[in-house]
């Protein structure tokens, strides 16, 4: 994982993922693994992301010298730290890791690390600063949201907000754990009132789903909850730089399993993103990754 993790040569296998688009990285069945399993690098605005799978009780060495080191618990947990997969619902956790190892617990980890480097600026205002490089990084293109969605709705037309580069994360099955979504949001945009209701598919399969901010460009973009689509309520959850926010999906509370509906897809109250606005001049982008994680790989632990 080049400069993030120390003495430990990538070893997860990578692949193209040819019906959703992206990249897949296959990982091992905790129960058997016995060493780390860590991917390659993708840098993008002065910033890497890479991810790694510890085994039971295992541990990972991280080089603080590369920059400010963030560190998402995709499944499994950390004890030191100590993290979950979710934090406090609708809560936010700061996700930066400044200890040179991390230690997994009983049932190992799945992570995402995210690596601030000093070559960072602190505003993202150009989609350029922000192309993918690293392996197979052709497959990591931004589209805008229109481009993507215009086929389905028209909310999206016009608006300053790309989506594009992410990975498919796979257990050693081939079953997909969460796919990472990477996606913007400019100064005002609002990402449109949804409740993932919808019936879901190979292409649109279900998810629990929370975001890590890579990139909060006023510091003022964040979650809402609202009572339905053109509600004027609304109650704002700001989410800053590194900090991942809690579950706003339905989940029960005995076992930590999300609610499903009766159509198969996540129970959600109505919600979106809202970008930021100031009154500096220039773009500033919002730069979100959506962990959109199989129900059957979900737990929230109280």
């Amino acid at each position: 994982m080049g400069h993030t993790v120390s003495n430990i040569p990538p070893n997860a296998e990578l692949t193209r993922n040819t019906e959703r688009g992206n990249l897949n990285l296959h990982f091992a069945d905790p129960a058997t693994l016995t060493a780390p399993i860590v991917s390659e690098e993708w840098s993008f605005g002065g910033r890497k992301i890479g991810f790694a799978q510890l085994p039971p009780g295992g541990s990972l060495a991280l080089d603080q010298n590369a920059g400010q080191i963030f560190v998402k618990v995709v499944t499994g947990a950390l004890t030191s730290p100590n993290r979950q997969p979710f934090c406090a619902p609708r809560g936010v956790l700061d996700t930066r890791v400044t200890d040179g190892t991390i230690e997994a617990g009983a049932d190992g980890a799945l992570l995402a690390i995210l690596t601030v480097t000093g070559d960072a600026p602190q505003t993202i205002s150009s989609m350029d600063q922000l192309a993918f490089s690293g392996p197979q990084a052709d497959a990591l293109q931004w589209r805008t949201f229109e481009q993507q969605f215009g086929q389905f709705m028209d909310y999206f037309n016009g608006l300053d907000c790309y989506i594009g580069p992410g990975f498919h994360l796979l257990d050693h099955t081939g079953e997909e754990i969460t796919y990472v979504n990477i996606w913007t949001a400019g100064k005002g945009v609002d990402m449109s009132t949804h409740n993932h209701g919808q019936d879901p598919s190979p292409q649109f399969p279900a998810f629990a789903e929370i975001h890590w901010t890579i990139a909060n460009g006023t510091g003022q973009g964040g979650m809402y909850e609202t009572p339905g689509p053109g509600a004027e309520e609304r109650t704002r959850l700001p989410v800053q730089t590194g900090e991942e926010h809690g579950p706003f999906f339905d989940y029960d509370g005995a076992s930590g399993a999300p609610t499903l509906l009766d159509n198969g897809a996540v129970s959600y109250p109505w919600h979106g993103w809202q970008g930021g606005t100031d009154d500096k001049p220039g773009q500033a982008y919002d730069v979100i990754a959506a962990f959109e994680t199989a129900p059957k790989f979900a737990r929230v632990v109280s």
